[in-house]
């Protein structure tokens, strides 16, 4: 039975037996899975949860500038300090490739990057390439599919809404300036880019790919992304990168967009190729594992 470490939270994990995904569906597989996501997204039977989303940004949002206040107090009394204590690590030409944790507030924001989500992807593929394990290769190759399309929808409702960040806020509760110019925001992101948030949307993504790929271990994901998420969003409402009401639509679409990814390369029947598993059980002589087809 091979065991997968994720981060500080590890899964033993059953190795499945499917046809090793091409990587270029990383990037081929984009326009699918963005049909799919829109379809679904906007279908009746999604109704209810626009209802759920929207009636909870509503009410995050009305309570956006005490939530914002009441967390940087806790950030302070906990000695985690309100600031983003990333560290620059990797420069192209003045430009900013990679900054890493240097606190445990910085750490804890960390939890959301694309570096870190990217990282776990990368893990999954090393472990499925390296323990001929093509269901853990494509599980990796998922996560980055994943984030390819996500981020393309979020960064399209970023710079739709425009929306303040609380660091930067010119008003109470940020204001919002649709369509902001592209330059405004490339130069002064962080004054357009509050509304969804990318961070807890990238990091609901990945859970979700690894509860719809590894079912027998979602009493233990579910859990990690609970403990993961709090922690999250509470550094970024603490740092002031984000709204409390920034949350919900980045929840929803990484939920939405992680069940979608992980039917990458499936056919219609929904099976991606043939499926085994392995079995461990203890015997008088030792452990035996079974293969069961």
């Amino acid at each position: 039975m091979k065991t997968i470490f994720l981060f500080l939270f590890f899964f033993s994990l059953p190795s499945w037996a499917e046809e090793k995904l091409a990587l270029k569906l990383v990037v081929t597989g984009v326009p699918q899975t963005s049909k799919k996501f829109l379809s679904e997204s906007f279908s009746k039977e999604a109704l209810p949860y626009w209802g759920v989303i929207l009636g909870s940004t509503a009410l995050l949002y009305h309570y956006d500038e005490e939530i914002y206040h009441d967390l940087q107090r806790q950030g302070r009394n906990l000695g985690i300090g309100n600031g983003d204590e990333t560290r620059s690590v990797l420069s192209i030409s003045g430009h900013e490739i990679v900054r890493a944790p240097s606190d445990t507030g910085s750490f804890m924001y960390f939890l959301g990057d694309g570096w870190m989500h990217a990282g776990i992807g990368a893990g999954f593929v090393a472990t499925g390439q390296f323990g001929d394990d093509n269901y853990a290769y494509n599980t990796g190759l998922m996560i980055w599919h994943g984030m390819v399309v996500s981020t393309i929808f979020n960064q399209a409702l970023k710079r739709s809404f425009g929306r303040e960040s609380p660091e930067v806020s010119t008003s109470k509760r940020g204001s919002w300036t649709l369509f902001p110019n592209v330059n405004d925001y490339n130069s002064k992101t962080a004054s357009y880019d509050a509304m969804p948030s990318g961070h807890v949307m990238t990091a609901t993504l990945t859970f979700t790919i690894l509860a719809e790929r590894y079912p027998d271990s979602a009493k233990f994901i579910y859990p990690a992304y609970g403990v993961w998420a709090t922690a999250l969003m509470f550094q970024m409402v603490n740092n002031g990168v984000h709204w409390a009401s920034d949350y919900p639509l980045g929840i929803a679409m990484g939920y939405v967009i992680g069940k979608q990814a992980a039917q990458l390369g499936k056919s219609e029947g929904g099976e991606t190729g043939e499926k085994t598993s392995w079995t461990v059980y203890p015997t008088p002589r030792g452990v035996v594992a079974a293969r069961v087809f």
